[in-house]
């Protein structure tokens, strides 16, 4: 069975070049402002200066080198019991799908992961990669009941009864909570959000 991926095209690799430039300029500032003082009595004149700009390169080094999944825009395959994407196989053993609906049993979202770290999807929307999984393999599928949800920038927080999932859209990592305990905590190889999977043809010979 085939999957593609049917959602948004990959974003432009122009935001990590921005980050590369700024952090470029951060150095060249934090250079500059050393050239300024002739002493090291001249750190407290300038101490905030060189604060604000070491805070500033701070957060672009972490932007720019911290680690990332592999946002993954093409399809997915199951095959002889494995998963396969690009050219990493997982055992379906090895993954779960964990979905997040109202008290009233209305969907809200999915989240398709696997206990290697290979993969990860979040999604808000419901495909036929949910459909087929969930009626296929209903014992590595579990429905949970989803008291509240928030987003801050790329990150996002579901609440449950008796648990949480925080998800990065922007580097794929992801963290599981249940009864206070933390289950799982890891940045995918690869990573997808709202795929809108379409169920292809496959080919036999």
């Amino acid at each position: 069975m085939i999957f593609y991926y049917n959602g948004k095209k990959a974003p432009s690799k122009s935001y990590d070049v921005a980050n590369g430039c700024l952090l470029i300029i951060a150095l060249v500032a934090i250079i500059f402002m050393f050239t300024l003082m002739e002493d090291i009595e001249d750190l407290k004149e300038y101490w905030l200066h060189i604060l604000i700009v070491l805070g500033v390169g701070s957060s672009l080094l972490y932007g720019v080198f911290r680690k990332k999944g592999e946002l993954h825009t093409y399809r997915i395959a199951f095959k002889n019991d494995y998963l396969i994407i690009n050219k990493a196989h997982v055992s379906i053993e090895k993954i779960h799908l964990d979905i997040y609906n109202s008290a009233a049993d209305d969907f809200h979202r999915y989240h398709f992961w696997d206990t290697k770290g290979v993969l990860s999807i979040y999604s808000t929307i419901e495909d036929d990669l949910l459909n087929y999984f969930s009626s296929n393999y209903q014992p590595q599928t579990t429905k949970y009941i989803e008291t509240s949800a928030s987003g801050n920038g790329s990150k996002y927080r579901v609440i449950t009864e008796d648990g949480s999932l925080c998800y990065d859209l922007e580097s794929g990592e992801y963290t599981l909570e249940r009864n206070n305990e933390t289950i799982v905590s890891r940045v995918p190889e690869f990573y997808i959000y709202d795929p809108k999977y379409k169920k292809g043809i496959t080919k036999t010979t």
